[in-house]
């Protein structure tokens, strides 16, 4: 009986332990999320002339704003759109296709966060006194 009880509490702590690591790897997300809408998307260069990005940068990934999971994005906002989503995603620099499809590049030294610093590929230390 004791076995099955201690089974079942270290059960619920697993539980607790992983809905608290889901509910803050969510508050970090949105707040990329909102990090990206607000201040990221103003980092990130529109252009339409592929040789300047073609074999120059790195793909990243293709924006489409048809296929957006949460609804229809209107074309007076494809603009924000393809800067918002290149930015989640690190690119600085997405190529406008036909005005409907966008190709996110990264042409700088570095990805972006989604707030529009440079990601670094490692931690500088605290400076101490």
């Amino acid at each position: 009986m004791k076995r099955t009880k201690r089974s079942s509490l270290f059960a619920l702590f697993s539980a607790l332990v992983f809905v608290a690591i889901a509910c803050a790897q969510n508050q970090a997300m949105q707040q990329a999320r909102e990090d990206a809408k607000t201040k990221g998307k103003y980092k990130v260069r529109l252009t339409t002339n592929p040789e300047s990005v073609v074999g120059i940068c790195k793909f990243v990934m293709t924006i489409a704003p048809e296929q957006d999971p949460i609804g229809n994005i209107p074309t007076t906002e494809y603009a924000d759109y393809f800067r918002t989503e290149a930015v989640y995603k690190g690119a600085d620099t997405v190529l406008v296709r036909e005005g409907k499809v966008g190709e996110a590049y990264i042409c700088g030294p570095a990805p972006l966060n989604p707030d529009g610093t440079l990601k670094t590929t490692f931690d500088t230390p605290a400076q101490h006194p």
